[in-house]
């Protein structure tokens, strides 16, 4: 990410704590990380390591430690790690600054690792297109030959559930936060409907294993009180085959 981008989401997560508040996606993991692992087990290796990439508070982070024996949360923001670090700790579980779209430090980390399987949720959308592919070439370069990725995503159809409760007139305060430090959102969705499988296969380093669409829990109440959920797209991707030659 650009040095901007850095600052902005260390200013972010600076706010929440200093509030004692919880991200907008930062929900039960029994909502995300343990839905999640349920759907993808049947296609990992659980003898490799897990990266989290973008792990924020590391409440999801905390739930593979769980299954894996070795567990890496990664985020650009410092703040947010120091939460993680904090809140939800385990003896198998890591926590390290890393910017995914630095290809020195993704390959210093695939050699020091080997194969890993991969979860990321929700950080396509914060990136520009070109900024996309280098984080799908950056998972691919931690999967190695073995490794799995699990990716959650916005679409389109989130941005339009998002914007029929601005018109309900709900109260969106941690929507609100978004908005004060990077415009509403984070990012537009980089993908219409179930296109995530092609963002994800489009530069050819990964092949797509199973896909679908899915909700994303958060922790920001609705007009009654339960938590409002919105529209997501996930799927599940390997290593491309090696081209013959």
């Amino acid at each position: 990410m650009t040095e901007t981008d850095s600052r902005s989401w260390d200013a972010f997560w600076r706010d929440l704590a200093a509030d004692g508040d919880t991200a907008l996606w930062d929900s039960s993991a029994t909502l995300a990380a343990a839905e999640h692992l349920r759907r993808a087990s049947p296609h990992l290796d659980a003898t490799l390591p897990l990266v989290d990439l973008g792990c924020g508070s590391g409440r999801q982070t905390r739930e593979f430690a769980r299954r894996f024996a070795r567990v890496l949360g990664v985020d650009v923001a410092e703040p947010a790690l120091a939460i993680a670090r904090r809140e939800h700790a385990a003896p198998n579980l890591e926590y390290r600054r890393l910017d995914l779209l630095d290809p020195g430090a993704v390959a210093g980390l695939a050699t020091e690792l080997g194969d890993a399987n991969v979860y990321l949720r929700g950080v396509l959308h914060q990136l520009p297109p070109a900024g996309q592919d280098r984080a799908v070439r950056a998972v691919a370069t931690l999967l190695g030959t073995r490794g799995r990725l699990f990716a959650q995503e916005l679409t389109d159809v989130t941005t339009w559930a998002v914007h029929d409760l601005l018109a309900e007139g709900a109260p969106l305060d941690k929507f609100t936060r978004l908005a004060r430090h990077f415009g509403f959102g984070a990012a537009a969705p980089p993908v219409q409907g179930r296109q995530l499988d092609r963002l994800i296969t489009r530069n050819g380093l990964l092949r797509l294993v199973a896909s679908g669409d899915d909700r994303l829990h958060t922790t920001q109440p609705g007009r009654d009180g339960t938590p409002v959920t919105l529209p997501t797209a996930w799927v599940i991707a390997a290593p491309a085959a090696p081209t013959a030659p």
